[in-house]
């Protein structure tokens, strides 16, 4: 199994994680990590690093998925995972990303062909939704609904 780690600017990593909670229930090896203002960057620091090594000594690999590409919250997980071997560092987290690696995170021994498939499923989930316009020809029965 790989553990993940959810990190981001201000509650973001308890928002998100939350609803990760409320559709898909509690996560195991899951962890959330919040770069707080009141926070100093040492603890911050010492926070993610130790989660990830939590994580590494019961998962085959860690992913941590983080806010923003470029900042704190990134750059600090990139520099702690460079001292652990299958820790790796996602940018850019949304709730689909984060729904579908909690499924393939138990079937996954590899780290980069679940990045991959996760990244995957992220960008799907971005989607630009419209309904469709009603033309003028189209005409409703009151009594079918919409």
């Amino acid at each position: 199994m790989i553990g993940c780690i959810l990190t981001g600017h201000g509650s973001f990593a308890t928002g998100l994680g939350g609803a990760l909670e409320m559709i898909a229930g509690q996560q195991e090896n899951f962890e959330t990590v919040c770069f707080l203002e009141e926070k100093p960057l040492e603890t911050f620091s010492e926070d993610i690093r130790d989660a990830m090594s939590s994580l590494r000594q019961k998962c085959s690999g860690v992913i941590v998925f983080s806010d923003l590409l470029g900042g704190t919250p990134f750059r600090t997980a990139m520099i702690e995972a460079q001292a652990f071997e299958d820790v790796e560092v996602i940018a850019g987290v949304n709730l689909p990303i984060l729904l579908e690696s909690m499924v393939l995170r138990y079937g996954s021994e590899s780290l980069i062909d679940f990045i991959a498939s996760a990244l995957e499923a992220g960008k799907t989930g971005l989607v630009h939704a419209q309904l469709p316009q009603e033309s003028e020809t189209q005409t409703f029965d009151e009594e079918e609904g919409i």
